[in-house]
């Protein structure tokens, strides 16, 4: 298990990161991660933000159930599966500060790019589906980082707020589900970790449920910008702990 201070700036880190999920649904790994890797190997963090990841959409995806378009993630949740196997063995053969690096560039490019509302012509969005998926499943295998692609994919396509939502959180919560197996036969899922996992299981919950609340309450896009903001300083905190500054 986690030792106690470790924890607890875990539970923390955990909660602000699952009310910006419950909120926008995306940004937990975006948030957390970074953060958490200041003072957790990626090989620990990673595995740990997998499984709070299925329990927390799982929860949030029950609560958008009913604006998911299946038919239309159909093709993003195979590819991205596909990309995630490939993905869990990097984050087993590399090292660990090479991993914090690319958590950090991943992070600030994609934060960069949320900002500048970057969009591109799509004519064949299943055929698009397919790279944008393993991309976003070769980073959620390695890094837990799985939404930039796909973010940035739905934001493209300009989808309505609500199934925008709906359809992030379905596909999370497909791809973190097919990630765990990968995880125990790499041997980076453990007793102690879902021990660990479990604990803040609880404080997750508050978390989203605070952000599901908001999102009914707050301006969105204020939110986001400054949800954006806080990824984007975690990000080049997760650099400048990989490069030995901090």
């Amino acid at each position: 298990m986690l030792e106690t201070t470790v924890l607890i700036l875990a539970a923390f880190i955990i909660f602000i990161a699952s009310t910006v999920k419950g909120l926008t649904g995306f940004g937990f790994a975006l948030t957390s991660l970074p953060l958490l890797s200041i003072f957790l190997a990626p090989q620990t963090a990673v595995p740990l933000i997998t499984i709070c990841s299925v329990f927390l959409d799982g929860y949030t995806l029950y609560e958008a159930r009913k604006e998911v378009q299946y038919k239309e993630i159909t093709v993003l949740i195979a590819s991205g599966i596909i990309g995630m196997i490939i993905g869990a063995y990097f984050l087993v053969s590399l090292e660990t500060q090479i991993l914090k690096l690319v958590i950090g560039i991943v992070t600030v490019l994609f934060t960069i790019a949320s900002y500048m509302g970057l969009r591109w012509e799509i004519t064949n969005t299943k055929l698009a589906s397919i790279p944008v998926g393993f991309l976003s499943g070769l980073l959620g295998g390695a890094i837990s980082i799985s939404g930039p692609p796909i973010v940035l994919f739905f934001n493209n396509q300009r989808v309505e707020k609500k199934t925008f939502r709906a359809n992030l959180i379905a596909y999370f919560f497909c791809l973190y589900l097919a990630t765990v197996p990968a995880y125990f036969y790499g041997d980076l899922i453990t007793s102690e970790l879902l021990y660990s996992s479990a604990l803040l299981v609880p404080v997750m919950f508050i978390g989203a449920t605070l952000g599901i609340r908001l999102s009914r309450k707050v301006d969105e896009t204020l939110f986001k910008r400054i949800a954006l903001l806080l990824i984007l300083v975690t990000g080049f905190m997760a650099i400048l702990t990989a490069v030995g500054i901090i």
